[in-house]
């Protein structure tokens, strides 16, 4: 399979509680993960296995790695470096190289912005920033 580029970041700059994203079909493309940088912060959106999207920090906490380059799998995105697990909230749910038994993964989440689709747009709430 051939690989599919990352999409030009999204840049947007305003105010407000809600910002424009953009349209929806955006994210119904071959690998439904976008770049965005919002007011400064550089995040990722994309599209779980429910169909919920998340707009989350786009930096692992781990070694850094751009999560736009990870792996779209089991409800959230995988990290490209070592496979640190995130959800759409932003929470991190796995961590392959841990002991059995280790729950650090609990303490680990990058920022999550909540999205909402209306009218065929995605939109920003800047007003619950987590």
């Amino acid at each position: 399979m051939k690989d599919t580029p990352i999409p030009r970041t999204i840049v947007i700059e305003g105010t407000g509680p809600w910002l424009r994203l953009g349209p929806v079909e955006m994210l119904e493309i071959v690998r439904p993960v976008v770049p965005v940088e919002l007011n400064g912060q550089r995040l990722v959106l994309f599209r779980d296995d429910d169909g919920k999207m998340g707009l989350i920090g786009r930096q692992c906490p781990h070694r850094g790695a751009d999560l736009c380059y990870g792996r779209l799998e089991d409800n959230g995105l995988r990290c490209p470096f070592h496979g640190w697990h995130f959800d759409r909230t932003g929470q991190c749910v796995e961590q392959p190289a841990e002991p059995e038994g280790s729950q650090m993964w609990k303490a680990i989440k990058v920022p999550m912005i909540p999205v909402q689709v209306r009218d065929g747009v995605i939109w920003a709430n800047l007003g619950e920033v987590s």
